[in-house]
């Protein structure tokens, strides 16, 4: 039976995630992060139609204002209620607003109007960077007293970042929007991604305690492929999920959909090609710092003698005389 060598072929696994990465740095610095209404402010509007519209008529009444990227939801519970953000209004513009919808749908009265400045925008960003950098410290103190090993917590948060810069520059890429559902994205992407980098990392464990003469880099590939249906399994049946949402969830979620997609893709891969490598790395580096590596080992014991010789040394005088002095004193008389 075939056994896949994924960390001897590591080296390949940081390569990907190197491009992919540098790739969305250069998304970053070329076109920025797109931010929306909820960092940068903005106009939130409640509006109760004449009748019932769907997010596709409401969506085409707001192109008419230039307002087609606006944030549109529906309250399942009251289906003529629409609830829009979008960039600041001036009390004109809503003005407006109300008389196209009124005009299209019967009526249209303006519930709640209210303006986001951009200093809670930015309160809300600052916010979301801490609960992000709060929650990768929680992990390294759960995963440390879980483990009893600051090993796997560091090697699990790196897969973390790993994730996080992969799924922002994936939309800075993609031109979309980031807004407060985006800190919800980031946050199920970092419970996801650690909850199949703790699976790996606990076989690791248990197969330590089982296979103790075990090189670790083999080790740590035979308890990637233990778990690998069940991380692919897993990861699988949550995409199909999400595509179902994404193609049948209306337009308002699909932001949202992408960069939990994204999430599992990553979390999945970097659990089996950052987390468990990174834990090889540190081992063989510790092995070498302690003098321990095969390579500084001879692979065979010089013999004393050839030693000797090989320095110049006299050889060692052959044995001539076997036979016991009585008896050869014997033969002589």
């Amino acid at each position: 039976m075939r056994t896949w060598d994924l960390i001897g072929n590591r080296r390949w696994g940081y390569l990907l995630s190197a491009l992919v990465i540098v790739a969305g740095l250069v998304g970053i610095a070329a076109w920025g992060i797109d931010f929306g209404i909820d960092f940068t402010g903005g106009t939130l509007l409640d509006l109760q139609l004449g009748r019932e519209a769907s997010l596709a008529e409401v969506r085409a009444t707001l192109g008419g204002f230039g307002l087609e990227e606006a944030q549109i939801q529906k309250a399942g519970d009251r289906p003529r209620e629409v609830l829009i953000r979008t960039r600041v209004l001036e009390e004109a513009e809503v003005a407006r607003l109300q008389r196209a919808f009124s005009a299209q749908y019967g009526g249209a009265q303006v519930l709640r109007a209210e303006r986001v400045g951009p200093r809670i925008g930015q309160e809300l960003r600052r916010q979301a960077v801490v609960a992000v950098l709060v929650g990768l410290a929680l992990q390294v103190l759960y995963i440390t007293w879980r483990f009893r090993s600051v090993r796997f917590a560091l090697a699990a948060d790196v897969a973390l970042v790993h994730d996080l810069l992969i799924v922002l520059g994936l939309y800075a890429l993609t031109r979309r929007t980031v807004d407060s559902s985006f800190v919800a994205v980031l946050l199920t992407v970092v419970g996801y991604s650690i909850n199949d980098t703790v699976v790996i990392l606990d076989r690791i464990r248990e197969n330590q305690q089982l296979r103790t003469r075990e090189p670790f880099p083999r080790l740590v590939n035979r308890s990637i492929l233990e778990v690998l249906v069940r991380s692919l399994t897993t990861g699988f049946g949550a995409i199909i999920a999400l595509l179902i949402l994404y193609f049948y969830g209306g337009p308002t979620l699909r932001d949202f959909i992408f960069g939990l997609g994204a999430g599992v893709v990553t979390g999945t891969y970097s659990s089996i090609f950052v987390a468990s490598p990174l834990l090889v790395e540190w081992h063989l580096w510790a092995e070498r710092r302690a003098g321990r590596s095969p390579a500084a080992r001879p692979a065979v014991e010089t013999p004393p003698a050839a030693k000797a010789a090989a320095v110049g040394a006299a050889p060692a005088p052959a044995r001539l005389h076997t036979e016991p002095a009585r008896q050869r004193r014997r033969r002589r008389r």
